[in-house]
């Protein structure tokens, strides 16, 4: 089961879980932080030099809306005083000024994730939005104050997963860089200024037509800030890195324009290694979860959920308290995530997790408790013959994952390598290493000691 070869000498920046500061993470986020995470997972574990980057979207209407929030109704207050995290106190300030003003609702198309920034609507979020680009300094005080809340809250959020970002690149430091590749672009002929003021790109793709770029008051939408942090970090890439973007597959038109519209104003970035693994969205009752639907499920509280629910307290009773409820509570949830194919929707059913239902991470984090129960030693030669025959197919396997960037197919092999280990008369502690090496490909917490 040694893999280090495989990539040895090879380098992958990969970046994942880039979520606006205007929003605490949801069980939505999870399937990017979980995916993106197993994909570093099984490049390290192949050898790679893996560095975990996460893009944040620190700026925009949804970021200034959050601010006008705060300074409506939230004034003086801070997260501690009213016992919340600072990322859930950031979403409170942005439902309130939704809810009473709506004012980003009106007249535009929620089907375009771009469309609140196309046209102003003269409220009080877009006043922040231009005192901000005049670097007006309350404004700029009370933006980092607020971004510094909900980074400080996706960040304990992330280390309950074992999830360790070794950078972090910010929307805001590429809008100098956003403005100056649209005036390009315009000058270049590969944009268009709209009668209203708005630059747009036709891109020739009948799913995606037109992007912007512009609002018609200049401020730069969050394409032409990605387009310009592309630049930056694509820049910056060693001449043998890959960069591997995880996103919702919902980014695949947007991604792809992008990518073209970026390499006709930068040609010499086409030679970069830019890799797009794409995910279905997680659904609840049928719709995608998200924050615009009102629709979510925070991922602490559905980790506490699982952890303290009966399903844990079967497992941990089977292992005999050898397994802590935090990892039992990581088995179950990340492998049903990883199992289930990232080409389709991931249906979200809580219960079924708490309540220890059958479900792939069910059947994972029994073979791993029964791996790790001293009093089965007695399975030691059994479970060697069953579980070593299947362990050779993990070079296959891992090699498979790294090749295609889907851990989908390594997850899935974990799961029949869990059903070999409790085919056996008893599981016993032989198969815990070779479970533990595979997990620890994945990125579960049970396989990496923590």
């Amino acid at each position: 089961m040694q893999t280090t070869d495989i990539l040895t000498g090879r380098c992958f920046a990969v970046s994942f879980a880039g979520v606006n500061t205007n929003k605490a993470l949801h069980v939505g986020h999870l399937r990017s932080i979980v995916v993106g995470n197993a994909v570093a997972s099984a490049l390290t574990s192949a050898g790679a030099e893996v560095q975990r980057r996460s893009l944040i979207g620190d700026v925009g209407r949804r970021v200034f809306e959050a601010m006008a929030g705060y300074m409506t109704y939230h004034e003086g207050e801070c997260p501690q005083n009213l016992g919340l995290s600072g990322d859930r106190f950031v979403e409170l300030c942005s439902r309130d000024y939704l809810r009473e003003g709506a004012q980003s609702e009106v007249g535009h198309d929620i089907s375009d994730p771009n469309a609140e920034e196309r046209k102003p609507l003269g409220d009080l979020a877009d006043a922040l939005m231009e005192r901000w680009m005049q670097e007006s300094a309350p404004e700029r005080q009370l933006w980092r104050r607020m971004r510094g809340w909900v980074q400080g809250g996706h960040q304990r959020t992330l280390a309950r997963l074992g999830v360790v970002i070794d950078s972090y690149e910010f929307e805001s430091e590429a809008v100098p860089r956003a403005v100056a590749l649209a005036t390009e672009g315009l000058e270049s002929g590969l944009l268009k200024r709209e009668e209203g003021g708005a630059v747009i790109r036709h891109t020739g793709q009948a799913d995606y037509p037109t992007m912007v770029l512009s609002r018609e008051d200049g401020f730069p939408t969050e394409h032409a800030r990605l387009l310009g942090a592309y630049e930056r970090v694509l820049g910056n890439l060693r001449e043998d890195e890959v960069y591997v973007d995880i996103a919702g597959v919902e980014w695949r038109p947007p991604g792809t324009a992008l990518r073209e519209l970026l390499t006709k104003l930068r040609p010499a970035l086409q030679a970069k290694s830019h890799l797009r693994v794409f995910h279905e969205s997680v659904t609840i009752a049928g719709r995608k979860m998200g924050s615009s639907t009102g629709q979510v499920v925070w991922i602490d509280d559905f980790l506490d959920e699982v952890a303290t629910g009966p399903g844990v307290a079967i497992l941990e009773k089977l292992s005999n308290g050898t397994v802590a409820r935090a990892d039992l509570a990581d088995l179950l949830v990340r492998g049903t995530f990883l199992c289930s194919p990232a080409s389709r929707p991931l249906a979200f059913d809580s219960k079924t997790l708490s309540e220890g239902r059958p479900c792939p991470g069910w059947t994972i984090a029994e073979a791993w408790c029964r791996a790790q129960d001293p009093q089965e030693s007695g399975g030691i030669a059994p479970v060697a013959r069953t579980a070593v025959l299947q362990s050779q197919e993990f070079r296959q396997s891992l090699r498979r994952a790294v090749e295609k960037h889907d851990v989908t197919s390594l997850a899935r092999y974990l799961l029949n390598l869990s059903k070999v280990c409790l085919a056996a008369p008893t599981a016993g502690p032989a198969a815990a290493p070779i479970l533990k090496r595979v997990l620890k490909s994945l990125g579960f917490l049970a396989g990496t000691g923590t």
